[in-house]
């Protein structure tokens, strides 16, 4: 059984730290102006993992290549990385994963082109996280922006699941609006599929932790977490008090 593990998230936007209410562009709040002094204070808190999202490139309007590729060159020894956000070819899991990325998030492309997760060989095993995002139960894709008639069984069964090392459950009417994780639909949704399931969107309070965590049996292994922590709704301490306890 994979251990249970945060994955605080610095999503970036334009080079700087921000968050997104329900993914919305225009709805944004800058927590840090260099990603970079994020990354430090979650490494010097514990954190094991980080979770990436380069926002510009998940929508196409540019992308954070240099500032990630500076993320990774300083860190990479001190912290776990798991990056999303616009990578949608063969070239760009491959270059990511051979520049020290440890897990690389796909979501549009596993919808529009199954076809080369399929292809990928053995140096791509378990380095890949399907990003399951889902509105009233349904696909969205293109950062948020497309909803597809795609339920998301339907789009696991498109893929070969060996490749695949965990899937990122988001409600996306949650995320960011710290209204609480939609637990129920995770739980459901972990009990569907025989993969480990990372929980996401709409974490508010330590006590959903700590739920999450002792459903770690049933498939779920880590939550991600952004909002809440940029505006100290509780502290990474607490979380590590409940995981390492």
């Amino acid at each position: 059984m994979k251990k249970f593990h945060l994955y605080p998230a610095i999503d970036i936007k334009d080079g700087r730290c921000v968050r997104l209410l329900r993914g919305d562009f225009k709805n944004q709040t800058t927590y840090d102006h260099d990603p970079i002094n994020q990354v430090e204070r979650f490494i010097e808190k514990g954190c094991k993992w980080i979770h990436i999202v380069d926002l510009n490139a998940s929508i196409g309007a540019g992308n954070n290549k240099d500032i990630i590729l500076k993320i990774i060159k300083h860190f990479h020894k001190d912290i776990k990385i798991q990056l999303g956000g616009g990578i949608r070819s063969y070239q760009d899991i491959k270059f990511w994963i051979e520049y020290g990325v440890s897990r690389i998030v796909i979501g549009t492309l596993a919808y529009e082109k199954p076809e080369i997760i399929n292809s990928l060989d053995n140096f791509f095993e378990k380095k890949i996280a399907l990003a399951v995002d889902v509105k009233d139960g349904r696909i969205a894709t293109h950062g948020w922006k497309n909803h597809l008639d795609l339920t998301p069984l339907s789009l696991i069964n498109k893929l070969d699941k060996s490749l695949i090392d965990a899937i990122i459950y988001t409600d996306i009417s949650r995320d960011g609006t710290l209204n609480g994780l939609n637990i129920m639909d995770t739980i459901k949704f972990s009990q569907s599929v025989a993969m480990p399931v990372i929980a996401s969107g709409g974490i508010s309070k330590v006590e959903e932790i700590d739920r999450l965590f002792n459903l770690k049996n049933m498939g779920i292994i880590g939550v991600i977490v952004g909002k809440a922590l940029y505006e100290n709704r509780f502290t990474i301490n607490d979380v590590n008090q409940i995981i390492y306890k």
